[in-house]
């Protein structure tokens, strides 16, 4: 799948984007569930899917799932996350799909607050 998320860099006041990035996958297993929940799915099978209640985690190494920021200045941004832009993957709910965060970038670090999930 060659898009399954989108990252968006927000100006916060006007919306524009000003980078972006997105996450390619190859597999949708079951790495991580909440206590009472099953995993189902695995890369080594021949289905993949995601159980309710579990996740798929990538480290923070794998490549392709950043936003190259060389060219931003310093400030206050939003970032947009969006997974499952698309809607290839069949899901029960994608009202939870988009989530926003108050990005503050200092010009060599960044922090990310007040992550909330958003219809858009």
């Amino acid at each position: 799948m060659d898009e399954f998320s989108h990252y968006d860099l927000l100006e916060v006041s006007t919306g524009r984007k000003v980078a972006e990035g997105h996450k390619a996958s190859f597999c949708l297993e079951d790495t991580t569930c909440d206590f009472g929940h099953l995993k189902r799915y695995a890369c080594t099978t021949q289905t993949q899917g995601l159980s309710p209640g579990c996740y798929d985690t990538y480290n923070a190494d794998i490549d392709c799932q950043w936003i190259d920021i060389t060219d931003i200045q310093p400030g206050k941004y939003i970032l947009k996350i969006q997974v499952n832009p698309k809607f290839l993957v069949l899901e029960s709910d994608f009202t939870n799909n988009v989530v926003r965060c108050n990005i503050h970038y200092t010009g060599r670090f960044v922090t990310a607050n007040n992550c909330k999930i958003t219809q858009s």
